[in-house]
């Protein structure tokens, strides 16, 4: 069908079947698209993954689109290729990308509602610039995904096994490319960061850290648009398992062409934390952290590292620590050389080749060795070390609270 409007003519083509019973023929449907792109200074390919593809009654099996979405644009582009194609997704989780080199531009709408249509005609035509950022990552293959050696699981099931690394973390910790990062999101003009800078107030130890991020942001293009700052935190030498990069702030501010805007992102101590399973708390680790302001999780445009003091956080000592814990531990190492600092097992200590060969067993196993240390006499040094906290008045068992889980 052919619709008129003030300052473009439509061309309509179906090019594609949402399944059932067919018509026509997946050849004439292309043609007919074909005819329709012919001549047009636009051609515009809704994709987008069929009711029977994803639902909340069941996991999908895959995140590729259905290949005559996919053939099609690729049939266009060859038979069209003056013609700018724009893609227009509609879809409600993450859907491979591995054919946007066909077009021109991708516009990302997920399950828009009943709006839809005015809303994309309105960014396509520059009466509205798109804001948007991804809230997770759109990774090269489904492969990719830090789940997917978990997932779904098996026999009822399902291991986590993710752990931490959970969307752009697991993606940055192995180094994996991916088809658009976390954060990212393009508008109508260009924007460019300058003059980071960083200030700490207040103490780690005493509670009240606070750590400001201040830099400029500045429309470096033609037309008015929103940009997303985003703030990101690493900490490059943690005692645990953690991501490379954790989003920790964000601010959405709008510039006219040629204004910049210093943006102020306030982070505090528990942004610079991790969950201990241990300490059954948040606990910040003093040392240094990579503070870093971009426009998504893998477009950094400033950074700089911050040294962090405070007093180094102690694993609460039981029977089953290890000799390296027990020698870290500012109580723990004191008592235990002064109770074994003669004989046997001061020679040990006294060797750092023999505790590093060793020090990943329990005291108790040591005494299984026979190298002056018993379990009667570790059972006599426990009483004296700090108790481990008590989860009393904690209510449910506490966790992590993610930000956008991407």
């Amino acid at each position: 069908m052919t619709a008129a409007l003030p300052s473009a003519t439509v061309r309509f083509a179906a090019g594609y079947t949402l399944g059932g019973a067919a018509t026509r023929s997946q050849a004439e449907l292309t043609q007919e698209a074909v005819q329709a792109a012919a001549g047009a200074d636009v051609a515009i390919v809704f994709l987008g993954l069929p009711p029977g593809a994803e639902t909340e009654g069941f996991d999908r099996a895959g995140i590729d689109l259905p290949a005559a979405q996919t053939d099609l644009l690729a049939d266009l582009a060859r038979a069209v290729p003056d013609t700018p194609l724009v893609a227009v997704l509609c879809n409600g989780a993450a859907v491979a990308t591995t054919w946007d080199h066909y077009a021109s531009a991708v516009l990302e709408c997920w399950l828009a509602g009943q709006a839809m249509g005015a809303a994309v005609a309105d960014v396509l035509t520059g009466l509205a610039s798109p804001c948007g950022r991804l809230a997770e990552t759109i990774p090269v293959r489904l492969a990719d995904c830090p789940s997917y050696l978990n997932f779904p699981g098996e026999e009822g099931h399902v291991r986590y096994g993710e752990g931490v690394f959970v969307g752009y973390r697991g993606y940055d910790a192995a180094d994996l490319p991916v088809a658009y990062p976390f954060g990212h999101g393009l508008t109508y003009t260009s924007f460019s960061y300058r003059d980071l800078r960083i200030a700490q107030a207040g103490s780690a130890d005493g509670g009240d850290l606070t750590v400001t991020v201040r830099c400029v942001v500045a429309n470096t293009g033609s037309r008015s648009g929103r940009e997303v700052v985003q703030v990101y935190v690493g900490d490059p030498a943690a005692a645990v398992a953690r991501p490379p990069q954790e989003l920790r702030g964000f601010a959405k501010i709008s510039l006219e062409p040629g204004a910049e805007q210093e943006v102020t992102i306030g982070l505090t101590a528990r942004d610079l934390s991790y969950w201990s399973a241990a300490h059954r708390r948040w606990v910040l680790e003093p040392g240094e952290f990579r503070i870093a302001v971009g426009a998504s999780s893998r477009d950094i445009r400033l950074a700089e590292t911050i040294v962090v003091a405070g007093s180094p956080p102690a694993l609460p000592l039981t029977a089953s620590s290890t000799l390296t814990e027990w020698l870290a531990d500012p109580a723990g190492g004191p008592a235990l050389r002064a109770a074994f600092g003669t004989g046997p097992f001061g020679g040990i200590l006294s060797s750092d080749e023999l505790v590093r060969a060793l020090g990943d067993f329990p005291l108790p196993v040591l005494a299984v060795f026979g190298l002056g240390i018993t379990s009667a006499q570790v059972s006599e040094l426990l009483p004296a070390m700090p108790a481990p906290p008590s989860e009393s008045g904690l209510g449910s068992t506490p966790r992590p609270d993610a930000d956008i889980s991407g």
